[in-house]
């Protein structure tokens, strides 16, 4: 058994790779919302951006952690996937500004499911407190649906549906981070 937890203990390293995710979220909600008029423009190339950095920062914890998280591929399958479509919408911005709504919708809604799973794996770890995550899932989820919703409903609601989702995501993202640091601290309490 003390095998088990040790490596528990050990492999859910790196979790502050979601804090770095969640401050890229919020560093992105607050640009939208600083600067509405110019937001639909800088929208697209910031969601590039934050995708490219959402992307490296799942490759690396789901490597990192492959030993132990269950749902480890998919967390690299999404991180991969976030880095090739960021890489790829940098490329060709214009592309960015055509699809926007649709491609920051999906998107969003993708990453509410992963909070959502992730919550469940909080649960499955016996922590407290998992709600708030699947609450957090459940809020990214249905700002993403409103902005596939209202796709032509105008530049002021994309960019407040988009800026308030990347301030949830944010959010909750750190809160993942603190959870996953939460399974490793209760790992060493049960070592003792």
């Amino acid at each position: 058994m003390s095998a088990i937890l040790d490596t528990v203990s050990a492999s859910v390293k790196n979790w502050w790779w979601f804090i770095v995710k969640g401050l890229l979220f919020l560093i992105a909600g607050i640009a939208v919302f600083s600067r509405p008029v110019e937001g639909y423009v800088g929208l697209s190339v910031l969601f590039a951006v934050v995708m490219v950095g959402c992307g490296i920062s799942q490759v690396f914890f789901s490597i990192a952690n492959s030993d132990v998280l269950k749902g480890w591929g998919w967390t690299l399958v999404s991180g991969i996937f976030d880095l090739g479509i960021g890489i790829y919408l940098l490329v060709f911005p214009l592309i960015t500004l055509a699809t926007l709504p649709f491609i920051l919708g999906f998107w969003l809604v993708f990453g509410a499911f992963y909070l959502m799973g992730a919550s469940f794996d909080l649960k499955s770890f016996g922590l407290s407190d998992w709600g708030w995550l699947l609450f957090g899932g459940i809020v990214v989820m249905l700002l993403g649906f409103m902005v596939l919703y209202y796709p032509g409903a105008g530049v002021i609601s994309i960019v407040f549906f988009s800026g308030t989702a990347f301030l949830a995501a944010g959010l909750f993202n750190i809160v993942l981070a603190f959870k996953l640091k939460g399974i490793k601290n209760k790992v060493k309490e049960v070592l003792g």
